[in-house]
């Protein structure tokens, strides 16, 4: 493979692993959070379906691709933002960033205290558990709470976002919203539920029935497994500001040409060639379709070239599949992925700024000429 055919494809590698990597964390949190919620039944009802629900996750292989999600996912997401032009985007956007720097020392935080007790000998069940966090270490409870919520922001936006840039996926995102609230409303009430039956059986001297004392043989490893989490955590927050120092140096000695783009006969925006022309677009607060908001999946930014005073650079092997997939016009380009490396752009916008999938797509209801016109 050449150095520019790998420079091609490599985004595409990227984007499947950190799509691939998502959605199995996002599957780990959310059986945990479908076993938290049978605390409403009880804490026997949450025991008995942990084999099958958080219980799966300890086994060797999915450790294993446990933390491989987890490390990859983290440093892609770094990366992500070591590449990114401009921090500047809308809502969504930022909230998944913000969450995703907290989602791999929250997660990894868990993972190691459970593997750690499980090499030591402690087996915890769910009484164990939910004793450990209301009874003895309330804070550690209140991180779990904190961990699920913010992994569980994280990975529904990223679902979100995935899905909302594929056609005839509206019916279920519908759904999806539903369950996105459903799910982390029923979990937070089990967890209570099983904590109020759990401080019951304290005050009362009742032992349940799933609940296994530690063998006095046993050491509970409790200071090494703090010890390791911090490291983690602070570890990971030390590589999140790394990122984001390497990434202003990057722009600051970053050389940049003038760009000027003009869209659909319009005034002039003014942008650099470090942004590219979705970015440009945005940042002169004009609005551009962009319904998976410029990650090149969608389509929806496509633009067809008028004229360009320098050459511009060739299509990526992302940017070629989606175009093709969308029956993209021939000279269109996806504003999200084209970069201009300087002087005037003009282009004509294939789709209205406020396009949905629900609407019939411009070359549908007219000729391309038309469309484009």
């Amino acid at each position: 493979m050449t150095d520019r055919s790998f420079k091609m494809t490599a985004p595409i590698f990227r984007r499947a692993i950190r799509i691939w990597s998502g959605l199995f964390l996002l599957a780990f949190v959310t059986s945990h959070l479908i076993n938290l919620s049978l605390g409403l039944i009880s804490i026997d009802a949450m025991d008995s379906a942990r084999p099958y629900l958080s219980g799966f996750w300890t086994g060797p292989f999915t450790g294993v691709l446990l933390s491989a999600s987890l490390i990859s996912h983290f440093f892609l997401g770094l990366w992500a933002v070591y590449v990114r032009p401009t921090l500047r985007t809308n809502t969504q956007d930022i909230v998944q960033l913000l969450t995703g720097v907290g989602v791999v020392p929250l997660l990894a935080t868990h993972a190691i205290g459970i593997s750690m007790l499980a090499d030591a000998g402690v087996q915890f069940g769910y009484a164990d558990t939910i004793r450990l966090f209301w009874l003895q270490v309330p804070a550690l409870g209140l991180m779990q709470v904190v961990m699920l919520s913010v992994v569980w922001v994280h990975g529904t936006a990223g679902l979100f976002t995935w899905l909302r840039s594929k056609e005839n996926a509206g019916r279920l995102l519908n759904w999806l919203y539903l369950l996105a609230v459903i799910v982390p409303v029923f979990a937070l009430l089990g967890y209570a539920e099983a904590g109020r039956e759990m401080l019951i059986a304290g005050q009362t001297g009742t032992e349940l029935a799933n609940s296994a004392a530690i063998p006095e043989d046993v050491v509970v490893p409790f200071a090494q497994i703090k010890q390791v989490t911090k490291a983690v955590i602070y570890g990971s927050i030390l590589l999140a500001i790394f990122t984001l120092v390497a990434r202003f140096i990057r722009l600051t000695l970053q050389k940049t040409q003038e760009v000027i783009l003009v869209r659909n006969g319009g005034q002039e925006m003014i942008s650099t060639s470090a942004l590219s022309m979705l970015s440009g677009f945005e940042h002169n607060d004009q609005q551009h379709a962009s319904i998976c908001a410029g990650r090149g999946r969608c389509g929806t930014c496509a633009v067809h070239i008028v004229r360009s005073e320098f050459p511009l650079p060739l299509p990526s092997e992302l940017e070629q599949r989606t175009l093709h997939r969308v029956g993209a016009p021939e000279g269109a380009r996806l504003a999200c992925q084209l970069t201009p490396a300087g002087g005037k752009v003009e282009v004509l916008a294939i789709y209205p700024a406020d396009y949905s999938f629900e609407d019939p797509r411009p070359t549908e209801t007219a000729a391309p000429s038309e469309a484009l016109a």
